[in-house]
């Protein structure tokens, strides 16, 4: 009788598997996702408050020497770097929460995976490729979560705010 290990196929994944699974995921951190978006989008409206304000810097200040605007102007620009600053703060430690909790639940679905797989597997996969799918994958998540889906999003907002801003300004230039 032969004792060779039979070596299993490896199930492949197929990507509208892992678009479900990660659409699931935001799903369920749903509130404290839709709270760092509206977060950023306070952030990317306060940053562009400092291009907006060199329009009557130049325009109203300097051109036709109305001083008095530049104290308002000054406090404006302060009060939307603070503004921005805040935000900021609050929006990594939302979506840091956010993102660690998608890891431990990913984390969790995958450890109960690994106790229902059969002796046999244990036997032909390695011990350091079994803990690095475990705990090294679920960082992706994190940045997916974190930073990448904010960074997108983020990108888009400002994109198309700047876009309505320049079709204002002059949609044929545009």
């Amino acid at each position: 009788m032969s004792t060779s290990i039979t070596k299993e196929k490896k199930k492949r994944i197929k990507p509208a598997d892992a678009w479900r699974d990660a659409k699931d995921l935001i799903w369920s951190h749903r509130y404290r996702l839709a709270l760092g978006m509206l977060i950023m989008i306070v952030n990317r409206l306060a940053g562009l408050v400092l291009p907006a304000s060199s329009k009557y810097v130049i325009d109203d200040v300097i051109i036709k020497h109305r001083s008095e605007l530049l104290l308002p102007l000054a406090l404006a620009g302060g009060a939307a770097t603070l503004v921005q600053a805040f935000s900021s703060f609050a929006l990594s430690q939302v979506l840091g929460v956010a993102a660690q909790r998608a890891i431990t639940d990913m984390r969790k679905s995958v450890q109960e995976h690994v106790t229902r797989l059969p002796v046999r597997y244990f036997d032909s996969t390695q011990t350091g490729i079994l803990i690095s799918r475990i705990m090294t994958d679920a960082e992706g998540i994190r940045n997916l979560v974190g930073t990448g889906l904010v960074q997108l999003v983020g990108g888009l907002v400002t994109a198309a705010i700047a876009l309505c801003v320049l079709f204002y300004l002059n949609w044929r230039l545009t």
